[in-house]
């Protein structure tokens, strides 16, 4: 009977508690780790975000925080969709962020509930300095393979615009505080033992052999037998063999590689004979500043002009090329080496 009390008083307690905490206004530890949870998404920056558009290609560039505290790692996201039918052809890793520390990189790919494929970047960060900085601009190539596309086989490109944005002190003014530059007694002067004063002239005879032995290391140095690099043709047609001698590939996959090396043989060999920053061109904008230039003729521009268009069709669209077209393809960059190097130009002046 004195337990059966206890309990029924033990229980009342509780009930009364409850009520209490009701009247109070007090929530379930659930309901106040939901609202913690709101409180810390309300308190994160919104991401700044940019978007360019052409055809069926959207592009958005995003930052997570516009107004990061020097030493906060920031999310740099590219996204782009597309349409079906369209090839997307997305930058290289870590084109254009030599400004920045790559901390981490992740990309994906997938097609969403509305038809198009959508294609992610991100880079995540760690900045440079503090004060306004921009993050770079992206170059996302493509070709609208559509049925009814007006441009179909062409290759086209969207360049994001920066992102404009302005990193903070770790000090809240700016300013280094005092305390990080304490101010030092002066040091009283260094008073040698009679014993360490005897031995100042064997510390002055190393003194003296250790800069005669990083003089004659100099000298050595200075005179040494420098090897030249070699030129840009010869390079170029060393690489162009070693392409013959593996051979062509008869697989899909390994012919696109096939010719994206050898386009960019074509393309190194441009940048270093003729200082033309081919590899960062498009075959459509080479062209244009070929013709502006003097360095090539009409024939050789027509004969390069064909080269990349050829690697195009096969890099960006559905074209597999016969052994014939590749052995073509092959023997002009050879062609196209031979005619432009400087012991061909050095020749035809002394002719």
């Amino acid at each position: 009977m004195v337990f059966a009390n206890h309990s029924y008083r033990c229980l009342l307690c509780l009930g009364i508690v409850s009520m209490l905490m009701n009247a109070c206004g007090g929530e379930p530890a659930e309901s106040l780790d939901t609202a913690a949870v709101a409180a810390d998404e309300a308190s994160k920056p919104e991401p700044r975000t940019n978007e360019s558009s052409l055809g069926p290609v959207h592009a958005v560039v995003s930052l997570s925080n516009p107004n990061p505290v020097l030493g906060q790692p920031v999310v740099l996201t590219l996204t782009v969709d597309a349409e079906a039918d369209v090839a997307v052809t997305m930058p290289e890793y870590g084109d254009q962020m030599s400004r920045f520390t790559i901390a981490d990189f992740k990309s994906s790919e997938r097609l969403r509930p509305d038809g198009r494929y959508e294609f992610m970047q991100a880079y995540t960060v760690d900045l440079p300095m503090s004060g306004n900085l921009n993050t770079p601009s992206f170059l996302v190539e493509f070709v609208d393979n559509r049925p009814n596309s007006e441009q179909k086989g062409v290759v086209q490109e969207i360049l994001t615009s920066p992102i404009s944005f302005v990193v903070q002190s770790v000090f809240a003014d700016g300013e280094v505080p005092e305390e990080l530059y304490p101010v030092y007694e002066s040091l009283p002067e260094l008073v040698l033992p009679e014993s360490k004063k005897s031995n100042r002239f064997w510390l002055w005879i190393v003194a003296a052999a250790c800069a005669a032995a990083v003089l004659g290391a100099v000298l050595v140095k200075k005179h040494k037998k420098v090897v030249p690099a070699l030129p840009p043709d010869v390079v170029a047609l060393r690489a162009i063999e070693d392409m013959e001698k593996k051979g062509i590939p008869t697989d899909p996959e390994e012919i696109d590689h096939w010719y994206v090396q050898l386009s960019g043989i074509v393309r190194s060999y441009i940048e270093g004979r003729f200082a033309l920053n081919a590899p960062r061109l498009t075959t459509e904008e080479f062209f244009v500043l070929a013709q502006k230039s003097d360095v090539l003729n009409e024939s050789q521009q027509q004969l390069i002009l064909k080269l990349l268009e050829h690697s195009d069709r096969v890099k960006f669209t559905d074209f597999i090329p016969s052994r014939t077209e590749s052995d073509e393809m092959l023997a002009l960059a050879r062609q196209f080496v031979t005619e432009t190097s400087q012991s061909a130009e050095d020749g035809n002046d002394h002719a």
